[in-house]
């Protein structure tokens, strides 16, 4: 299957109730969690849309170069989690796939979304092609083709929000267990999940000295 186009997308319009703070504005490497994963997405030769509850405090806060190439916009319906940012994003971009991504995501790197695309382009007839990781599926770690926009519109109009009865209505390719590693799928959701990726980053720079 030929992509013709895609846009990456971050999702930050959750409430962090979890973790107390916005995730997306924790410390990570020489910024943000937000600006790591732009750069990621950018890195990767995605444009990037990021859709929020509090655009102005990420432009503010999220450590993302003045002239760098990103779109945050507010969440078009509001505290209705992932769906109504997903749908905000398909009625404001134009491609064809949307590569979706948490705000949460501290180890994702380009590389990751490249092998994510390479491994779309080679299937055929999907809506989804989503991470999985063990027995974890990560539908913010996805690529969601615009065929699907209907049944997110549809779950968002009826009040619907979980993710995973939108899901069963898709076509989904799920990824094969050795396509990412586990910790690229790896979400700070708690300050605990949070320390853990500080203690691993850590790990990873003193391996690379």
């Amino acid at each position: 299957m030929r992509i013709p186009s895609i846009g990456g997308v971050i999702l930050a319009g959750g409430k962090s109730s979890r973790m107390g703070q916005p995730k997306e504005l924790l410390p990570w490497k020489e910024g943000t969690l937000i600006a790591h994963l732009h750069k990621e997405l950018t890195g990767a030769g995605l444009p990037c849309l990021i859709v929020s509850h509090a655009p102005e405090t990420i432009e503010r806060m999220g450590g993302m170069q003045a002239d760098a190439a990103v779109d945050v916009v507010r969440d078009q319906v509001p505290s209705c989690g992932p769906i109504s940012g997903i749908v905000t994003a398909f009625r404001l971009r134009s491609e064809e796939v949307l590569l979706v991504l948490s705000c949460d995501l501290p180890f994702v790197e380009q590389k990751h979304l490249k092998k994510l695309i390479d491994y779309a382009a080679q299937q055929s007839d999907w809506d989804a092609v989503v991470v999985k990781t063990g027995d974890r599926v990560h539908p913010l770690l996805a690529l969601y083709h615009r065929r699907s926009q209907p049944y997110w519109e549809e779950a968002l109009s009826a009040g619907q929000y979980r993710l995973m009865e939108v899901l069963q209505k898709l076509r989904i390719v799920w990824t094969p267990p050795d396509l990412l590693d586990a910790w690229a799928a790896y979400n700070a959701n708690t300050p605990e999940e949070y320390r853990c990726a500080l203690e691993e980053k850590k790990k990873r720079e003193s391996a690379s000295l």
